[in-house]
């Protein structure tokens, strides 16, 4: 009879153990590994539309400088890099659970059609950066004149 309480003993330490496990995987959802040490950059949200005369880019952006922002347009790809610096409380004692984003980010995003790179203009408001990328006209297209030699 002893051994039979002896086998329920290790029976039930693969339960706690079991249970254990449940309670790690269900939490791991609110853990976050910090971009910075395992990832080049992050990428922000952002939602693209189409307008009939050009394309709008809101990108999210909450507490990241103006300064820190670097919009560039080479033909259809348009990059949006920089930094957003991570906030910590000055009496912090202990993080329970990370979700934001910090440090280095940027998003590249390849457009359907030809953009005038020239009207291309974007507007911080409110932690939302806005691209509007107007769309190239076919009458500013230039052609090349293909001669015989």
């Amino acid at each position: 009879m002893t051994e039979a309480f002896s086998d329920r003993d290790e029976f039930d330490d693969i339960f706690n153990k079991q249970g254990d496990m449940e309670r790690y995987f269900r939490h791991i959802t609110y853990w976050k590994k910090p971009s910075a040490v395992f990832e080049k950059a992050w990428k922000p949200l952002c939602d693209v539309y189409e307008c009939p005369d050009h394309f709008s880019v809101v990108v999210e952006l909450a507490w990241v400088d103006e300064e820190k922002v670097e919009v560039t347009l080479h033909g259809r790809l348009l990059s949006i890099r920089g930094h957003r610096r991570q906030f910590r409380p000055p009496d912090m004692s202990n993080t329970y659970m990370l979700e934001i984003n910090y440090g280095d980010f940027e998003r590249v995003l390849e457009l359907p059609t030809d953009i005038d790179a020239d009207a291309t203009r974007a507007i911080y408001r409110r932690g939302l950066l806005e691209i509007i990328l107007p769309k190239l006209q076919r009458d500013k297209l230039r052609s090349v004149d293909v001669r015989d030699e």
